[in-house]
């Protein structure tokens, strides 16, 4: 679905996932795209709200999660890295410990409407991906 709003410019306005998808583990991995341009986003419930993220530690550019959808420590307050152990606020994505302390995750803009979380964004989803790639130093 794209959505156009008043200014004129198109946003792509992508169907993430159910909120209620997310009560089980507290987040939720979802692939858009494929190949060299898939964008990896993890969509996390802290305290009663939603946010999304890119899935991709700042520290090697690793997705977080080592099964499926498991993203919290086990008192589900941080996000955790499973490569090395780096932990991050599921409210503002900043990482309060570990090799990239202090970097946050990429934040991604949502809405939420009928019990759904959606991808917001004014670029495509392969476009954002491309984007990150091109942060990278290696």
């Amino acid at each position: 679905m794209v959505a156009h709003p008043p200014h004129g410019r198109a946003r792509a306005v992508i169907l993430l996932c159910r909120a209620e998808e997310l009560k089980r583990t507290g987040a939720r991995s979802v692939v858009l795209g494929k190949g060299v341009n898939a964008l990896d986003i993890v969509i996390v419930e802290a305290d009663g709200a939603r946010h999304a993220y890119i899935n991709c530690c700042p520290h090697q550019f690793i997705p977080l999660e080592t099964f499926p959808d498991y993203f919290f420590d086990e008192k589900r307050e941080l996000l955790v890295c499973s490569g090395h152990g780096a932990r991050f606020k599921p409210d503002t994505g900043r990482c309060v410990e570990g090799p990239c302390q202090g970097e946050s995750l990429d934040r991604l803009n949502i809405v939420e409407k009928d019990g759904a979380v959606y991808l917001d964004e004014s670029r495509a989803p392969e476009a954002i991906a491309r984007a990150k790639r091109a942060k990278r130093n290696w």
